[in-house]
Formats: C-alpha cells, sequence, structure tokens
C-alpha cells in the first residue's frame, strides 16, 4: 500500500459542532434474540433526544420502513422535521462502523487551511468477517452521493468504534482490533500507523490492549477508553478485583498513565464503573458506560438498570458541564454486542463553534 502524498486530512473530535448525526434502523428482527421491538423503542428515544438538538440522517430500506420509524420517533416525541431519510440497504445497524468517517482536507494544527470535508470510506469486513457485510459496506459512499459530499475509499479494514481522536494530534486504539490478522494482516505496525496518521491527522498513536469480554469486535476502543476533551479521557475500570475484565482494564490503565499528549502537557485521567456482568443467557455481553455519544449540547449515555447508572451519569455530567448528559436504557442494544456510540456516527460542521 503506497501512502498518498496530499492532500493530508484531519479529523475533528467528536465535540467538534455537528451538522448531523447518522444512523441506520434497525429493519432485521431475526439478529436481535426476540428483543427488537425493544430495540426500536431505544432508537427512538435516542434519536428523538437527539433531534431537539440537531439534525439526524437516517438510512432506512424502504417507503414502508421509512414510516414505521418515524412513527416510532414521533412516540418519543422527536423532531420529524429534523430528520432526513436516506433509503439505503443494509445488513445491520452499526453506523459507527459502516458509516463514514468524516473528514477535512488539510491540518487541525492551524499549519494547513482547513478545507473540504470528506467522508472516507473503509474497507468494512464485518469485524474480521464474523457476519455478512455485502450491503455495509457500500453505505459509506451511498450516503456521500446522496448527500452531495465526496467520498474516497481508502484501501485499509478499518471501523470508526475503533479509533478514538482529540483533534489535537492524538489517537486512541487497541491492539486486539487494528493489530488483529484478521483486519489488516499484510500490514506492519509502523505502516499501519503511517497511514492512520495521513488519513485521521494525528501525530501520535497510543496503543491500549485488549477489549471487553463478550465484544464481538475484537475490542473497540469506544466501549474502553474516551476523550472528553483534549486532555480528559474517561476509561471503564471495574471497582471489584474479582471481575471478569479487570486484569486486562487495570493494564489500560497503567499504559493511559504512562500516555504522553502529543502537543504537551498531561492527560487527566477518569475512571468510569463498570456495570455488573450483562448476560444474555450465559454469555456475557460487553456493557460499557464508555459507549456515550457526544452531540451537540448533549451526551446520550447507555445504562443498564443498575446502580452504577447513577455513578457513571454523575461522572459524565462533572465532565461534560456544558452538556446535558442523558441515560438512555441500551439493554436491548447490548444484546447484540453494541450501544449508543456504536449505532451513530457523526457529521462534523464545517465551521466549528460552541455546542
Amino acid at each position: 500500500m503506497t501512502q498518498t502524498a496530499a492532500p493530508t486530512y484531519w479529523m475533528p473530535p467528536e465535540w467538534h459542532h455537528q451538522e448531523a448525526t447518522f444512523f441506520t434502523w434497525p429493519h432485521d428482527a431475526s439478529i436481535w434474540r426476540g428483543l427488537h421491538s425493544e430495540c426500536e423503542i431505544a432508537f427512538a428515544q435516542i434519536i428523538a433526544h437527539l433531534s431537539t438538538v440537531q439534525p439526524v440522517v437516517l438510512n432506512v430500506p424502504d417507503h414502508a420502513w421509512e414510516q414505521r420509524a418515524l412513527n416510532a420517533i414521533a412516540r418519543e416525541n422527536g423532531v420529524l422535521e429534523r430528520i432526513t431519510i436516506l433509503h439505503i440497504p443494509s445488513n445491520d445497524v452499526w453506523c459507527r462502523d459502516h458509516g463514514p468517517t468524516v473528514v477535512f482536507e488539510g491540518g487541525g494544527d492551524g499549519k494547513q487551511e482547513r478545507g473540504q470535508r470528506v467522508f472516507l470510506d473503509w474497507i468494512f469486513n464485518a469485524w474480521g468477517e464474523k457476519y455478512p457485510a455485502n450491503h455495509d459496506d457500500q453505505i459509506a459512499r451511498t450516503m456521500a452521493q446522496k448527500l452531495g459530499f465526496p467520498s474516497m475509499r481508502v484501501p485499509l479494514v478499518l471501523e470508526g468504534g475503533a479509533i478514538e481522536t482529540n483533534g489535537d494530534g492524538d489517537l486512541l486504539t487497541t491492539e486486539s482490533v487494528l493489530q488483529n490478522p484478521n483486519r489488516n494482516p499484510e500490514l506492519s505496525q509502523a505502516e499501519l500507523e503511517a497511514q492512520l496518521r495521513h488519513f485521521l491527522g494525528v501525530s501520535r498513536i497510543h496503543w491500549l490492549g485488549d477489549g471487553l469480554t463478550g465484544d464481538d469486535t475484537d475490542g473497540h476502543i469506544d466501549d474502553l477508553t474516551r476523550f472528553c476533551d483534549a486532555r480528559t479521557i474517561v476509561t471503564v475500570l471495574p471497582e471489584d478485583a474479582g471481575h471478569h475484565d479487570h486484569r486486562a482494564l487495570q493494564e489500560n490503565f497503567r499504559r493511559l498513565q504512562e500516555a504522553e499528549p502529543a502537543r504537551g502537557g498531561q492527560f487527566q485521567i477518569h475512571a468510569l464503573p463498570m456495570p455488573e456482568p450483562v448476560r444474555y443467557q450465559e454469555e456475557i455481553l460487553p456493557a460499557s458506560y464508555a459507549n456515550f455519544l457526544i452531540a451537540n449540547k448533549m451526551v446520550l449515555v447507555p445504562t443498564f438498570a443498575q446502580p452504577s447508572d447513577d455513578k457513571a451519569l454523575g461522572i459524565l455530567q462533572e465532565l461534560f458541564a456544558d452538556r446535558r448528559v442523558v441515560g438512555i436504557d441500551s439493554r436491548a442494544l447490548v444484546s447484540q454486542y453494541g450501544a449508543i456510540h456504536c449505532i451513530s456516527q457523526q457529521l462534523p460542521a464545517a465551521e466549528d463553534r460552541h455546542s
């Protein structure tokens, strides 16, 4: 793989003002373990909340599903005038991964003038060819065409949930995903890092280790560790030393403590609790409060009907003092191994402003 010399690109942080949020509606009831109705309610609640502060773009298969989705969102008091519908086939709902990663041409460090927005169309192979992806791998470029944005097919297997940037030169990711042989086995770590630097505008890549038990993505960063601003990080850390992921998450915490920001200073690291194990029958599910979505004036946080919900919401409200933190029951979503961040993808606005 040859790295393109120019132009370079820059991925803004999630708190950059957003023009819209993207979703793909859950239309295949067969994958939801009898919880499809509950899943649709969760989607409708999330979209309804967001529609009070910003536009939403929603992918549906056809007119019948369009009406069903809009009816569900209306029941949750969503602002339907702010919802744009796109008719696009899909295999599944995880728009963070099959949707576009939107970047700017030019740099974010002030040395390059920021140019147009580009939809990066990564190769999506359903987290190492675990599931069908024939439709999902087409969604990013189709969205770009329908919304009138330029797109670029990037010859790299990557998912949006695997990368976390602060817009200030730093990227968080995991070895268990990006160095997994089911993604890009032909690339060395140095070659992979060169691609990430070029397409995301980062200069320092911070590698964490393993993800959560039950995470079929192999360990996406958005279930583990997130930026709240350029120097503030939250990371999940169970209080119980007997927790099944205690050792892996302690190792990730140790690496974060040793991490140095690309542009100097130091990171402030805050621990988020872990809920008690959430299960489907005997299977442990990757329930995590880190799978929150930052939007304009709002942060939506997954909850799991547990006492730890309030503690997690309180921590995040302190860290996002300028936004309203809202909990959304995500037990149905996590039955298929994801939550709020996983089902969404942001469209950064052309111009940033306080949001």
